[in-house]
């Protein structure tokens, strides 16, 4: 028999909110070439969390730097669509951070369409498996 104690996993979610960046994303060429507001909303899921339990930042994953990856990537490539813009900003969180699942809202707060409406946004959630399969 073993006397070791087998510690419960204790998955977590973190979450960042209202994230805004300038970025030139866009169909319309005025769109890519003045730029726009965009705000992002993340959250990324760890299986385990043993921060929870060390209570040390080094076992956890910082938001400050998914918070960096988000404008990294928003503000370093560009994108027509929106779409994309958040499916290459899963990836890039994916591939740097231990994390199981992202979900991402990437909004643009003053579309360029004809009509009134406060923001149009994008959700995606991806996973490792979607990692995976991008390679």
């Amino acid at each position: 028999m073993s006397d070791e104690t087998t510690v419960p996993t204790s998955p977590v979610t973190i979450c960042l909110k209202g994230l805004n960046v300038y970025a030139h994303h866009g169909m319309v060429a005025e769109e890519r070439s003045l730029g726009q507001r965009f705000e992002f909303e993340v959250e990324v899921d760890l299986d385990d969390c043993q921060a929870c339990r060390t209570d040390e930042a080094g076992d956890s994953v910082a938001y400050e730097a998914i918070a960096a990856v988000v404008v990294e990537v928003a503000t370093n490539f560009r994108f027509s669509l929106m779409e994309a813009l958040a499916d290459a900003v899963c990836t890039e969180l994916l591939m740097e951070f231990p994390i199981a699942r992202v979900r991402l809202s990437v909004s643009k707060t003053a579309p360029s369409i004809p009509h009134v409406v406060d923001r149009a946004t994008i959700r995606l959630e991806r996973t490792r498996a979607h990692l995976a399969l991008a390679n």
